[in-house]
């Protein structure tokens, strides 16, 4: 009898070996780990085992056998980190972007007919200066959607400054968030020709497609102190390979870390690169 997994928000999932062996090769891992991986999961878990569970499992076995892929299965909970106040998600976001060719600001305030609005991100195409988006990037320390309302609000503020419009070139407005959107959400969005992006939408154009596509991991991945991350991500160092490809004493400079720590880092961001 094949055991169901409870999930986060309440919901029975039934095991799938398949999804198992899937993530774990989106890891990096190869088909044979994956497959051992997986069939070993399968004959440890139980009926109502937790997801947290099966990841920590998973985790435990890709380090035992191929140690990086343990780090790169934990991408979408490594996001969790980046808050919890949410501007180390606006940075990620930032820097996402850029590998994409935009030119990124953050914290941008623009005039609106009526208030003035502190944006989260401005996203310029190199290749069009005339294309603008204005970003709202949502954090959730938990798995939780976001919904409808922030979408409306959103677009709310969008409007607001559309009506100003001699101060601002925007040519469209991109919401963020690093879990998922509400079906309405989505609905809503596509009325309003607004852009969605989450951790696992739209299909193929998803946070984690965006990233894997690049072999983008962040360095809330690594195993290091929250003070260390939040020291590293406040200077924009936002990606393993900032770290192993930056000046070791400009990083220095810039996040008051020690050498030892930022060698510490880097040394770490190698193994998860591989």
């Amino acid at each position: 009898m094949t055991p169901y997994i409870l999930k986060r928000d309440g919901r029975r999932e039934k095991f799938r070996r398949d999804k198992i062996i899937r993530t774990c090769r989106r890891a990096g891992a190869s088909e044979k780990t994956a497959r051992k991986v997986a069939e070993e999961v399968e004959r440890k878990i139980y009926d109502g085992i937790t997801t947290d569970k099966v990841l920590a499992l998973v985790i435990e076995l890709l380090n035992e056998y191929e140690y990086s892929k343990g780090f790169r299965y934990d991408l979408k909970s490594s996001l969790l980190r980046l808050g919890p106040s949410g501007f180390g998600f606006e940075k990620f976001v930032a820097r996402l972007l850029e590998e994409y060719g935009y030119k990124t600001r953050t914290n941008v305030y623009i005039d609106g007919k009526c208030v003035t609005h502190e944006i989260d991100v401005t996203a310029d195409a190199i290749t069009d200066r005339n294309v603008r988006y204005l970003i709202e990037c949502k954090f959730h320390n938990l798995p939780i959607y976001t919904g409808l309302k922030e979408v409306m609000y959103t677009h709310a503020r969008f409007l607001d400054i559309l009506e100003n419009r001699r101060n601002c070139k925007a040519e469209g407005i991109w919401l963020f968030t690093n879990t998922k959107f509400s079906e309405d959400a989505k609905r809503y969005a596509s009325c309003r020709r607004i852009k969605l992006t989450g951790w696992n939408y739209p299909e193929g154009e998803s946070i984690e497609n965006l990233l894997e596509k690049k072999n983008l991991y962040p360095l809330s991945i690594l195993k290091i102190e929250k003070v260390v991350l939040d020291k590293l991500v406040n200077a924009n160092y936002i990606f393993c390979r900032d770290v192993i490809e930056g000046d070791l004493k400009e990083i220095k400079r810039k996040t008051g870390l020690s050498l030892k720590e930022i060698r510490k880092v880097a040394e770490e961001a190698k193994l998860v690169l591989g």
